[in-house]
């Protein structure tokens, strides 16, 4: 059923709309949702005020835009985090070029946080304030739309995502996806209790920042540390810390996933080794 279709479903019909060429949504999930659409023929705006829809048609219409129609409006953004809808769809070319790997690969209801993220690393690169855009994704997103825009502003979708689901697909091409799907859910959910090894630190940084930040994360209560390796040489770097940071902390290893190019491993610390 198309998104027009489903708006009949809560009351909204808009039967003179045939011929609709772009969907772009602007939002604000605590006050307002603001529609607007364009046809191709005339280019005509209807706007949808919900401030006229009752309770049920307003709910009805946040539910149907995060569930069905997410997918067909790109980006996301908060109508005061842009100056025009136009900067959003003169960004959206190059979004869509640079997420075009990604999109076939995350989970489909990630793809308009991926878009999102990619707008707001665009707005940063041009010095625009981006608190605003922030703020907007992680109310729509939660958490884990904060900890995917910081993934993305920090460039790991380049640097770590993309060459992890490259090595699967060479070692693994049949699991390829489900495989980085599973690494890509735990990072995106779990980003603060999560230590990207990199290749330019020395093991003993790399020990004594993970056994740091496990002692922090403990004191809140979160007892858990996921460690990913890429490339040979981490992988020879994870394994030779492990001895030490599992003494240093009480760490037990939960879980290993490795082979000669990629290791993942999840430490956690018993209660009765908490101090």
């Amino acid at each position: 059923m198309k998104f027009l279709e489903k708006l009949k479903t809560i009351g909204i019909d808009l039967p003179k709309l045939q011929n609709i060429i772009k969907l772009t949504f602007n939002f604000h999930i605590d006050r307002s949702v603001y529609i607007d659409t364009s046809s191709h023929a005339d280019g005509a705006i209807v706007s949808i005020n919900p401030n006229l829809l009752n309770g049920k048609q307003k709910r009805g219409l946040k539910r149907l835009i995060r569930d069905d129609a997410l997918e067909e409006a790109g980006a996301i953004v908060e109508e005061n985090s842009a100056k025009t809808v136009g900067e959003v769809l003169e960004v959206l070319p190059q979004i869509k070029n640079q997420s075009k790997i990604l999109r076939k690969i995350i989970p489909p209801e990630d793809v308009p946080l991926l878009d999102a993220c990619l707008f707001l690393r665009e707005r940063f690169k041009k010095g625009v304030c981006v608190e605003g855009l922030k703020g907007q994704i992680i109310r729509v997103y939660g958490a884990r739309g904060g900890n995917f825009a910081n993934l993305c502003s920090a460039g790991y979708l380049e640097t770590w995502f993309l060459p992890l689901y490259e090595e699967l697909q060479r070692t693994d091409p049949i699991e390829a996806i489900s495989k980085f799907q599973a690494h890509y859910k735990t990072i995106v959910n779990e980003l603060p209790w999560t230590e990207f090894v990199s290749a330019r630190a020395s093991r003993k940084k790399v020990t004594d920042h993970i056994i740091t930040k496990m002692k922090s994360n403990l004191e809140n209560g979160v007892r858990h540390m996921n460690i990913h390796g890429l490339g040979a040489e981490n992988v020879k770097k994870v394994q030779g810390i492990l001895p030490d940071v599992q003494k240093q902390t009480g760490a037990v290893t939960a879980r290993i996933e490795q082979d000669n190019t990629h290791v993942f491993v999840r430490l956690e610390i018993p209660p009765s080794k908490e101090s």
